[in-house]
């Protein structure tokens, strides 16, 4: 019988050999007393090696104290699953999903004798998941926020007034004279220009706030821990930058801006409708300036 357990016991190591997953076995000094071959070469170690080693052995303290806090919960009788960052912020970046079980004795079967641990790297997987979430939530042509990441970011903020009533300002953009841009020198430029202006107000606001095309030549712009008068300066601050630029193939262009801010009682709606109304007015009143409406009545800056 024990002949036949040895066996059995070499042929399941011989088939975890061809599992495409890290698996090991720890005891309970967090000690490895069995990894297969795929583990073995992401050590760089032999079974003999491998053998009494401990995480410490292998990987840096951030990792290896978050390891052992895991292993506790499967010694206390857990099963756990989490993602595993490894060399985190460098291209060597590795994310490793880790399942762990505990192993319990034959003898005494309360008795927990190890870890039982399978750690399959689902890098690849994760960079398809991350590159989607991110196409989800650009514009194309820009590369800035789309309408469904402001959209998301807006009742964020909103949500945070409601609670904390940290101030939000948000200002409209629009492109002065644009559809004689497209039907004078062909959409290709027109998209240049897009291009252009988007890197003009990504240059022209910090890095709390979020810079989005709205649609078409729109854009908008959320200011976080804003007050009015402060958004109408950073709007004021943006629409010089563009007058003063130059764009290839069309030398000159403008933008009018309306600018609101949050206040008691609003809700996204009425929010996005007043910084549009304030738009309208700067349209109105000649172009290529800022206008902003806070409540219901226009003001003057």
């Amino acid at each position: 019988m024990q002949e036949e357990q040895v066996n059995l016991m070499k042929g399941l190591y011989a088939a975890l050999d061809h599992v495409h997953s890290f698996v090991y076995i720890k005891n309970c000094r967090l000690e490895y007393v069995y990894a297969n071959i795929h583990t073995l070469k992401l050590f760089g170690c032999t079974a003999e090696q491998l053998y009494s080693a401990t995480d410490k052995d292998f990987f840096s303290t951030e990792v290896v104290n978050g390891v052992r806090a895991v292993d506790l919960e499967v010694l206390s009788g857990e099963s756990t699953e989490e993602e595993v960052t490894v060399d985190e912020g460098t291209a060597k970046r590795r994310i490793y999903l880790n399942v762990k079980t505990p192993i319990y004795s034959d003898e005494t079967p309360n008795e927990i004798i190890g870890i039982l641990g399978i750690s399959t790297d689902i890098t690849a997987q994760k960079s398809l998941e991350e590159k989607a979430l991110k196409l989800a939530k650009t514009d194309v042509l820009t590369g800035l926020a789309n309408r469904l990441d402001l959209d998301t970011r807006l009742s964020h903020e909103i949500e945070r007034f409601r609670q904390f009533q940290y101030p939000l300002s948000i200002i409209l953009v629009d492109l002065d004279h644009f559809k004689k841009v497209n039907d004078n020198y062909g959409h290709l430029v027109g998209d240049k220009c897009l291009i252009q202006i988007s890197e003009i107000l990504k240059n022209s606001f910090r890095m709390l706030d979020t810079v989005g095309r709205w649609g078409g030549e729109e854009f908008l712009i959320l200011c976080p821990g804003t007050d009015l008068n402060g958004a109408i300066k950073l709007a004021e601050s943006c629409r010089r930058a563009v007058d003063e630029s130059t764009f290839p193939g069309v030398q000159h262009l403008t933008v009018s801006l309306g600018v609101t801010t949050f206040i008691v009682g609003d809700t996204l709606e009425v929010l996005i409708n007043r910084a549009d109304k304030a738009l309208y007015s700067a349209k109105t009143y000649g172009r290529n300036r800022v206008e902003f409406l806070k409540g219901i009545h226009r003001s003057q800056p």
